[in-house]
């Protein structure tokens, strides 16, 4: 990952933007800005895939659309997503976290209000979470990678949460993982444009609503005793004390209230709640 000063602030007309000179040319903005300024405003941010050209064949871009009136005062006073996504890639990646490398970032504002904004970011040649667990099944040796990958990734989110930092949507299709031919992985934080590092000190639930993203959905090869060894992990004790027993209750509750909430699951014991089901093909 590149370090901030690498960079190159850019200005065409009521656009700024930050790019890596490397992987960045005429062509490829030009095409970005004119993919940005005619996609339609959504609720969501939209990603697609791009040619990249130069060293970055295929590349991604996340189009961030105007803020609601409402909060759109907030933008007088504070970054656009798209810079803050770059800026938390660095940070990230500053600290020893894997994160996408970002190619450029760029806002356009009117009276300092954002009016649109974008973040292009090298394609990363892994699989999403979800995608790498069920091509995980098919492997004999599955149990002895599955067992050592939860417990690398649980470690890694408590050095995420140990050095302040907090993932705006910590679900598991936001993990990218990459695998080397010695089945050593790395963990990569996507979607970064709603993360923050809050001083360590500060008493907060934002890193509980980390655990309760990521342990929502069921997972390919995941079961119960998997949820209970990432926990382990990432609390650093293998005793259960009372105080353990008590957060796991809490991580049950919450879990079950935001199954009931996003996808209308039914009363039943925690190990069918989180059983993953192979949907038929259609």
């Amino acid at each position: 990952m590149p370090k901030a000063d690498e960079y190159q602030e850019r200005r065409l007309g009521a656009w700024r933007m930050q790019v890596l000179p490397a992987q960045w040319n005429e062509d490829l903005q030009q095409r970005v800005l004119t993919i940005v300024m005619a996609e339609l405003p959504a609720k969501h941010p939209r990603t697609i895939e791009i040619n990249g050209g130069l060293d970055c064949e295929k590349v991604f871009l996340k189009i961030f659309h105007p803020t609601p009136r409402l909060v759109a005062i907030k933008d007088v006073v504070r970054i656009s997503k798209s810079f803050r996504f770059w800026r938390q890639g660095l940070a990230l990646s500053a600290a020893g976290f894997q994160a996408p490398r970002v190619l450029a970032a760029g806002e356009l504002r009117h009276w300092r209000l954002v009016q649109r904004s974008f973040v292009v970011t090298e394609k990363i040649e892994g699989k999403a979470l979800p995608e790498f667990l069920r091509e995980l099944l098919r492997r004999p040796d599955r149990l002895s990678i599955k067992r050592a990958g939860i417990t690398a990734f649980a470690e890694a989110v408590r050095r995420f949460h140990h050095l302040g930092f907090v993932h705006g949507d910590l679900v598991a299709t936001n993990i990218f993982v990459t695998a080397d031919g010695d089945q050593k992985m790395k963990f990569y934080f996507m979607d970064n444009d709603r993360t923050q590092r809050l001083p360590r000190w500060l008493p907060h639930s934002l890193w509980k609503r980390n655990l309760i993203q990521l342990n929502r959905l069921p997972l390919p090869g995941v079961l119960l005793q998997d949820r209970m060894r990432f926990l382990a992990a990432y609390l650093g004790t293998m005793s259960w004390s009372r105080r353990e027993r008590d957060f796991t209750r809490w991580i049950e509750a919450r879990t079950r209230q935001r199954r009931r909430e996003c996808d209308g699951a039914e009363k039943t014991s925690f190990r069918e709640l989180m059983r993953w089901r192979e949907m038929p093909q259609s």
